[in-house]
This record gives C-alpha cells, sequence and structure tokens, in this order.
C-alpha cells in the first residue's frame, strides 16, 4: 500500500470511531457474523475453513457469507454457512470489469445489493478478509458493529477494531483463520478449501468418468486446467498439449488414460489448442464451457490426479486432497515462495521456477519435460490400479 492508502487511512480512522459501534459486552457472544468475501473464485475457496472456525467458537450465531454471486456454488450445500449475501462488489476480483474508484463508490452507496443487505439491520461481527479501504466502508455502510480486517494489504485497518497483519509467507487460509481467531476460535480445521458435494453430483461426476473408460480397463483419471485468472500465470497451451500427450503415450501400455480440460467458456479456445498439439491419440475431451462449477468440483473429487495453473482448480484439487501438479511461472518467481502462501502439502505439488524471488515478472517457465516427469511420479505414487506395471511406466 503506498502512501496514498496510507493517507487515506486518516478519516477511515474517524469513519470508523463515527460509525455502528458493539452493543453489550466484548463477551456476549455475537448473534451474526457477516464474512466479507467478493473476490475471485480461488479467494474465496481459499477462505472456507473461516466458516467452520467460527460455529465452533460460536454455535448459535447466524454466519453469512457476503459473496460475488459468481461464487454462490463454492457454499452451496455447506454446513456452516446459514445465509449467502450476494455482494457484487467492484473491487479485488477479475469478474466486476469497472474496478474504479467511482464504481466501489457507487456500488457502496446506491447499489440494489447493499440496499437489500442493510435490510438486516447490521451485523454483530465483520469480518473483511482481503482487508481494503472499500471493504471497511462496506461493513460501515451495512451497520457491522465489530469490526476485522488486515492491516498492510489494502487498508481499511484503521476503521476496524481488530486486525491482522498481511504477510506473504503466512498461506491464506491460515491468514483467514488468524481472523477467526481475534474472536477467541482456537478449535481450528486444517487451513484447507471445503467443499460439500451432494450424492446425485458425485453420480453424475462418475457417469462423465465412465463415458472415458474403456471396457475392461479402467484409465488414469487425469483432470486439467488449462487457463488461469491472468495471462501471466498460465503455460501456454501448445506446451500442456504435448505433456499431456507424452503422458498419454507413456500410460497407454498400462490401462490408459483418460484426460478431461475443465473451464469456464472463456477457456474453450485454449483447450482446443491443447487437444490440437496432444496429438489425436491422447483422445483428450474438454468439457470447457459446457458444465457447472459444481461438476467440475465432483469432478475432480474423482480424479486420480489434476494438473493445473495456479488457478481456482489448483485449491479445488486441494479441498479433495487429490494428488495435484501445479505448474508455475509467469508471475510467480519462485516455486517456493508460491507454495508458501497458496500451495498445499502431499500430495500435492508443483513444477516450477526457483529463483528464490516470491514475486517478479520471469520468462522462465519449466520444460514440457520436467512437467512430463512430475505428472507420471505423481501417478506412480499415488497409482489407482494394482497392477505394478503402471508404477514404473514412463519413468525411466
Amino acid at each position: 500500500m503506498g502512501w496514498k492508502g496510507s493517507l487515506a487511512e486518516v478519516p477511515l480512522w474517524f469513519a470508523g470511531r463515527l460509525g455502528p459501534q458493539p452493543i453489550g459486552s466484548r463477551n456476549e457472544a455475537p448473534r451474526s457474523i457477516l464474512v466479507l468475501r467478493p473476490n475471485d473464485l480461488g479467494d474465496l475457496l481459499t477462505t472456507t475453513p473461516i466458516f467452520e472456525a467460527l460455529r465452533r467458537r460460536f454455535p448459535n450465531a447466524r454466519l453469512v457469507a457476503g459473496i460475488g454471486r459468481w461464487g454462490n456454488a463454492i457454499v452451496e450445500n455447506n454446513p456452516f454457512v446459514d445465509e449467502v449475501l450476494e455482494l457484487d462488489a467492484p473491487w479485488h476480483n477479475k469478474v466486476v470489469r469497472d474496478q474504479s474508484v467511482g464504481a466501489a463508490l457507487r456500488f457502496i452507496r446506491d447499489s440494489a445489493q447493499v440496499r437489500a443487505a442493510r435490510e438486516h439491520g447490521g451485523f454483530d461481527v465483520g469480518i473483511d478478509v482481503v482487508g481494503s479501504h472499500f471493504g471497511l466502508l462496506l461493513m460501515l455502510r451495512l451497520g457491522v458493529r465489530y469490526r476485522i480486517g488486515v492491516r498492510g494489504y489494502h487498508g481499511g485497518w484503521s476503521g476496524c477494531h481488530d486486525h491482522i497483519r498481511f504477510s506473504p509467507t503466512v498461506h491464506v487460509s491460515r491468514a483467514a483463520l488468524a481472523q477467526a481467531e481475534l474472536l477467541g476460535a482456537h478449535d481450528l480445521p486444517e487451513a484447507r478449501p471445503q467443499l460439500y458435494l451432494t450424492d446425485f453430483e458425485r453420480v453424475q461426476a462418475a457417469h462423465v468418468w465412465r463415458a472415458g473408460a474403456v471396457a475392461g480397463r479402467r484409465p488414469v483419471r487425469l483432470l486439467v486446467g488449462c487457463a488461469a485468472g491472468l495471462p501471466d500465470k498460465s503455460w501456454a497451451p501448445q506446451a500442456l498439449g504435448e505433456a499431456l500427450g507424452r503422458v498419454s503415450q507413456a500410460l497407454a501400455q498400462a490401462g490408459g488414460s483418460d484426460i478431461v480440460i475443465v473451464g469456464g467458456a472463456a477457456e474453450t479456445s485454449c483447450a482446443q489448442t491443447v487437444i490440437e498439439h496432444s496429438g489425436a491419440a491422447a483422445g483428450i475431451r474438454s468439457l470447457a464451457g459446457q458444465t457447472p462449477l459444481r461438476m467440475t468440483f465432483a469432478l475432480a473429487e474423482q480424479a486420480d490426479v489434476v494438473i493445473t495453473n495456479p488457478s481456482m482448480l489448483l485449491h479445488t484439487a486441494a479441498a479433495f486432497r487429490r494428488p495435484t501438479v501445479a505448474v508455475l511461472g509467469g508471475t510467480f518467481g519462485d516455486a517456493r515462495g508460491h507454495d508458501g502462501a497458496w500451495g498445499y502439502s502431499a500430495p500435492y505439488g508443483s513444477v516450477g521456477p526457483e529463483n528464490g524471488l516470491p514475486y517478479g515478472h520471469i520468462s522462465g517457465w519449466p520444460s514440457v519435460e520436467r512437467v512430463v516427469q512430475a505428472i507420471l511420479e505423481k501417478i506412480a505414487g499415488h497409482a489407482v490400479s494394482h497392477s505394478p506395471d503402471r508404477l514404473s511406466i514412463g519413468l525411466n
């Protein structure tokens, strides 16, 4: 945050002192808690453990998820979320196009979503997970009486009653749980995304996977995301296609592979490029733009290995503890720096540059050979077949 952002903290400090204040004693359990996270899908996924942490601490509180409408699928069926408050806030996401200061202020002041949210009569506690000037103003507008933010990121902390300190070395899920700790939540779940599927969704996903199987053989199921939220974070689809083609060849004599690409409508052309560069023998199927988000979640749960850029799919795989190969480069100058903030313990794994710098544009990406080797090692380490042949295929 630059000097302009720091200067903005002065009026925000006064706004916080003049704004809604807690009613009653600090020892009283809150009746309602708003968790504000109207950001991108991956950001929301990393935040989901906070709802269980808050439920354990305050079993009778009403937990409200303040999210963009594009994130509804993530909190759907979540037993710890009592209500979803749709807030398509024009900041810190790649969904709302106009992210100007004027757009943010108009949203806070005049939007129909905010007017409807104000009918709740305020909230005892509000947590601005990302921590921003606009997040604070929105909490004030919604009548949040006890506000928690983040110091050292995008501001707003001076108008809050408590805050955590931003650190690029702290995992984003753990940082969200630290905000719950400020409310006395010490019985914490694992800092890992949470998704809750229905039996019907699992049946649908199983049907999709069965459609790619050959009679009498159980292929290795590879779920692939070919793009990330920003082009700089996406490995070239031509390289990804070549890598998948080689993986398919390596697995051809040991049950084969069923490779499925998922993504939104914007990834359709990217998926087609991947397929074109993989070779016809790979038999890759693209479901990009054809399946709802919940189906992508269910497919990930039943995949043997997930291959992805640093994207929403990475965190989806982590929710189900699926073996994962994340291909890193572009804006991430060091794989260890990325994984410290966004990665997970095994069976997650990444392959990327190791320059000792967590951020900054670089020109290097891992070679096709390195990615292929990482995928085959992940398959061998988490084999789905009892056949010993599959464990050694392609690893010599």
